[in-house]
């Protein structure tokens, strides 16, 4: 996102506060008038035969020119961004992004900025949209919590792996390096995913998302990199867990991000508790006690066959996340990529 103002949220001063620690900002910040990317959504309108070793049908031989829409016959069509100067000789992570409810692929973007990083950091790069409810609004089939909340018979786990078929039998697609990044509804979509893995993925990002309230709803969870980031003032989807007997009834139920990453931290057994590894600077204009390095990077150590599993707590970070900067775009990107 650039740092030209008239791009920034333009709304009141959010007023937060984390144990003793002063949270303030140096510009107004936005209220969600609706759940997840909704105002997002506003502002954007305004501005063959059988497999080779990599899954690939060996009967069709990779066009070095494809085409950039996967999913016809699926009836759901995705963008698919390719690197500038993709070749079919070299084998790429397969990045889909999960937009958040109320969204689209485009406007989820406007977030993450992948589509921009694609060349820089040698990744492809999938877009597709989620169904539209009675209301119009895109939604992705994760949890009982979140979000086909009028109950429509849709089937995204199938829909996602249809994608990454498609993708690997068109693309330069490296089957071992295939990730899912998704913000709020997005988010639970990607935890979802890798409880139930048809194709298997090796890593995801979440944005200000969470998981199955009962663990045992999550069919079978198999080790993953996890990297999940979330703002302590968070009004959608609470940092904090959110269940009875204190629960807000006006607020979806969660177990809260610290027990979500835990619960994958114990797939891969890694040590009970994580690490505070440093604080680092994502946000333009949030600062804790005067210092502007808001982001814990929380690490959970001794992990099982190499898996990393982080929680990126940005403390005063709100669910839409419009305060980002380039550095944190990077950062997803490089652990997208790697």
């Amino acid at each position: 996102m650039s740092s030209d103002p008239g791009l920034e949220a333009s709304n009141d001063k959010l007023a937060a506060s984390t144990g003793a620690r002063r949270i303030s900002y140096g510009g107004p910040m936005r209220k969600s008038a609706f759940l997840f990317l909704v105002p997002l959504a506003g502002l954007i309108l305004l501005l063959g035969c059988g497999d080779d070793d990599n899954g690939r049908p060996t009967s069709v031989p990779l066009n070095p020119a494809p085409a950039l829409t996967i999913g016809i016959q699926q009836q759901r069509p995705a963008r698919v961004v390719l690197p500038e100067d993709y070749s079919i000789e070299r084998r790429y992570p397969l990045v889909i992004l999960l937009h958040g409810f109320g969204a689209d692929a485009t406007t989820q973007d406007f977030v993450f900025h992948l589509a921009s990083r694609a060349t820089r950091y040698q990744f492809i790069l999938v877009l597709p949209d989620g169904t539209q409810n009675s209301l119009g609004q895109r939604f992705w089939d994760a949890t009982p919590e979140c979000c086909n909340f009028g109950n429509t018979p849709v089937d995204d786990v199938g829909y996602l792996t249809a994608l990454m078929h498609d993708a690997m039998a068109i693309y330069a697609v490296d089957p071992q390096r295939i990730r899912l990044v998704g913000h709020s509804n997005g988010g639970y979509m990607s935890y979802r995913y890798i409880c139930e893995h048809p194709v298997p993925v090796d890593r995801i990002v979440v944005l200000a998302g969470s998981t199955y309230l009962q663990a045992e709803s999550c069919r079978e969870p198999l080790p993953v990199d996890i990297l999940h980031i979330h703002g302590s003032a968070d009004q959608t989807i609470l940092y904090e867990p959110n269940l009875p007997p204190q629960r807000d009834t006006t607020r979806l139920a969660t177990i809260g991000a610290e027990a979500a990453v835990g619960r994958w931290a114990g797939v891969a057994h890694c040590a009970d508790e994580p690490e505070l590894i440093e604080r680092r600077d994502y946000h333009r204009r949030i600062l804790v006690d005067g210092d502007p390095a808001e982001t814990e990077i929380l690490r959970y150590p001794d992990c099982s066959a190499g898996r990393s599993i982080e929680l990126w707590r940005t403390v005063g970070g709100d669910h839409i996340f419009l305060t980002v900067n380039e550095s944190w775009r990077d950062a997803v990107a490089a652990f997208l990529s790697e």
